[in-house]
């Protein structure tokens, strides 16, 4: 039989376990995600007086730090694959309207060269535990959570469900998502399906995060993800959730604030399982929404504008608190304003581990290490925080999945058939200008191109004899270039050497050069599983300091580097579609940051207020009917104006001018959804119907593709 939390408690043996001192073990962490929390949507923000949250309430004011200057991306999965991932969407192919297509059956999902965090924690002996929604990919097993570093998960693939019957439509049929999954078992959850009196998702993973807590030695670290469905659409809540809240008179917004109240006694029911656990002296507490409140979801923003969707404040200024016993006495109860988005939990999470984020995937955590700053209202080590980065390039087209008949079956999800129309800025994205770089030829002595001096110009740099170009690397891509060692690019990193195992690595990012065909360009390897592979009878870098060429033998064949010139520019650039920046107290708005309906450009008021109160907005080069922000950047002060009412780039023309080349330089280089391998099969991000011939089969949405062959794919 199921519970609501607060009464499962009382049937769990937590008193097992003696407490754990903070400076004998790493600490436990709890990442507590609301799906689509509105800005109005807590107690302490609600300025209606309509959501009753008084237990967070309570943890807020007396055992917290409050983030007021924290960001996410608008809406779901790219925010959760950020979580995850520590890098921005825009560097792992998550910047597009996508969404990864929260229908049911897509073959797409978060590279799997990507190190999860919990993954990277388990280097230091965390269990780790999953619970809620996924909305990262599950395509084949290696998709899912307990593939990519859980030890268990309870929860959902898609983008939302049902949350009492824990249905799912999609691809015109509508199947159980909900799977309980250990190790490599991946398995429907069948005892918690069909019975919609009994199973409220919020009592499912409550109940299941304090019965794994309950059999969990206490001296062992764990990590726990516990995603709620709460607060997503359909707005569904218990009747005893539901009684206290009939003064409010729409019915969704009634349903939205039980769902909120359901969460007040299931989430820090959990938290008082911690501490009478003997654990919570010793754990790090994270509450985060993953974006604003959905409007056409009944979530409130007010007095931020815009929501979900939007990279206007409501959509993307998170709600977000730290607790637990590491908070020093003197900050509890406290608000910290420096700047955070995130990326930053990946690395704050990691370095409180004592785990190493480097060669966890292709491109460095975009995330900064936030704990001492947070703890100690110390300035925040981030300088800006990029909210968006995407180009009108045609790697970045993808395949709508979501059918107007999804959209029916799922009214939270009904603004992904009604994507606008987003053309690109009148800004041009400069290309990375082509660079030479070395490549693999056949062996000549004779040829000046082949020669190379190791370690001539300072310790690190391998450079031509020629043309003393060193090699080097741009951050943002794995290919190796030639540049100057004493002007290297922007974001680039040099430390090149042979080593006495003979693999050609580079030092500052962790990694290997893996050999490419005759005449193509080195690159360097995306995963640090690649060079463990390698030997150095099979594939064996040395330098000839005689003839000083850089050898490569393979099965037997030995070949050169040598300095290829650099090939032609690209025909044409591309555009930037949206870049928006926040820099100190200027957040610049390159590119329309709404969804196509006018309200959402606005301050919505509850649905349940009397009438909504006309908001004012001053965008001096914006007509009426023009998109704002589109052909002028928009640039806002949001710490003397958070609500965005007053766009000032016409009194600071300097402040626009130098965020703007920021941007520009920025996207180039983000990362396509092409070029990400976010959809990894040729079928792209259409839904699969092999997906749902498996779902019709089992009855549950679930993995349907074999695995993937990680040496061919992205």
């Amino acid at each position: 039989m199921w519970f609501p939390v607060s009464a499962a408690l009382t049937v769990l043996s937590l008193l097992q376990g003696a407490r754990v001192d903070a400076s004998d073990a790493p600490p436990s962490v709890i990442m507590a995600v609301v799906d689509d929390l509105g800005w109005n949507d807590v107690g302490w923000h609600d300025e209606f007086h309509q959501i009753k949250t008084p237990k967070l309430d309570q943890l807020v004011r007396e055992e917290s730090i409050l983030l007021t200057n924290y960001y996410v991306y608008r809406f779901c999965s790219p925010s959760r694959s950020t979580f995850m991932t520590g890098r921005y969407p825009w560097h792992i192919g998550q910047q597009t309207q996508m969404n990864l297509n929260p229908t049911p059956g897509i073959a797409c999902g978060i590279n799997l060269k990507y190190d999860f965090l919990p993954k990277v924690l388990k280097q230091k002996g965390y269990a780790t535990w999953a619970l809620g929604k996924w909305h990262l990919g599950f395509l084949t097993t290696q998709f899912t959570p307990t593939y990519r570093g859980f030890d268990h998960y309870l929860g959902y693939y898609s983008g939302a469900e049902e949350h009492f019957t824990h249905e799912k439509a999609g691809i015109g049929i509508t199947k159980y998502d909900l799977s309980n999954n250990t190790g490599t078992s991946i398995a429907p959850c069948l005892n918690a399906v069909g019975n919609a009196s009994a199973t409220y998702s919020s009592y499912l993973y409550g109940n299941e995060t304090l019965r794994l807590l309950d059999a969990h030695d206490a001296s062992v670290p764990v990590f726990i993800y516990l995603a709620w469905n709460n607060v997503h659409s359909p707005c569904e809540a218990p009747d005893n959730y539901l009684v206290p809240n009939m003064e409010i008179n729409n019915t969704a917004r009634r349903n939205l604030a039980g769902m909120m109240a359901a969460l007040d006694d299931q989430l820090t029911a959990v938290i008082d399982g911690f501490k009478t656990k003997g654990m919570w002296d010793n754990t790090f507490f994270i509450f985060t929404t993953d974006n604003g409140g959905n409007l056409g979801g009944s979530g409130i923003n007010y007095p931020l504008r815009g929501g979900k969707y939007t990279f206007w404040q409501g959509g993307c200024r998170g709600n977000s608190f730290v607790a637990g016993g590491l908070i020093p006495q003197h900050m509890r109860g406290t608000q910290w304003g420096g700047a955070a988005h995130a990326a930053d939990w990946y690395t704050t999470i990691a370095a409180l581990a004592g785990a190493s984020v480097e060669a966890s995937g292709p491109l460095p955590v975009d995330g900064v290490e936030l704990f001492e700053a947070i703890t100690s209202n110390a300035t925040s080590p981030r300088t800006e925080i990029v909210l968006q980065i995407v180009t009108n390039s045609t790697n970045n087209h993808f395949d709508s999945a979501m059918t107007q008949a999804d959209c029916d079956a799922n009214p939270g999800d009904a603004a992904l058939c009604d994507a606008p129309n987003e053309p690109p800025t009148r800004y041009v994205v400069d290309p990375l200008p082509p660079r030479p770089f070395p490549a693999l030829t056949t062996c000549d002595a004779q040829d000046a191109t082949q020669q190379w001096d190791v370690n001539a110009s300072y310790a690190g740099s391998i450079c031509s004899t020629t043309t003393g170009l060193c090699f080097n690397v741009q951050q943002s891509h794995s290919n190796l270039i030639l540049f100057a060692a004493s002007s290297p690019e922007p974001n680039t990193v040099f430390g090149f050497s042979i080593g006495p195992d003979h693999k050609l690595t580079c030092a500052l990012r962790s990694s290997c050069v893996l050999a490419q065909q005759k005449g193509e360009q080195l690159q360097l390897a995306q995963d640090a599983s690649d060079c463990a592979k390698l030997s150095a009878e099979a594939d064996s870098w040395t330098y000839a300091s005689a003839t000083k060429q850089i050898q490569h033998t393979a099965s037997g064949e030995t070949l050169c580097v040598t300095a290829v010139p650099a090939p032609p520019a690209p025909p044409s650039p591309v555009g930037l579609q949206t870049g928006v920046l926040i820099q100190g107290q200027y957040k610049l708005i390159m590119g329309y940051p709404g969804w196509g309906n006018p309200e959402w450009d606005q301050w919505p008021l509850p649905p349940s207020m009397a009438a909504s109160a006309p908001q004012q907005d001053s965008h001096p080069h914006t007509a009426a009917g023009e998109k704002y922000c589109a052909d002028t950047p928009c640039l806002f002060d949001i710490f003397a104006d958070p609500t965005e009412h007053n766009d000032i780039h016409d009194k600071y023309p300097d402040v626009v001018a130098k965020m703007s080349k920021r941007v520009l330089e920025l996207a180039q280089g983000e990362v396509t959804l092409k070029d990400s391998g976010l959809c990894p099969t040729p079928i792209g991000s259409r839904s699969d119907p092999r997906s749902k011939a498996a779902a019709i089969l089992s009855g549950f949405w679930e993995p349907w593709l074999p695995p993937i062959n990680l040496t061919t794919s992205h």
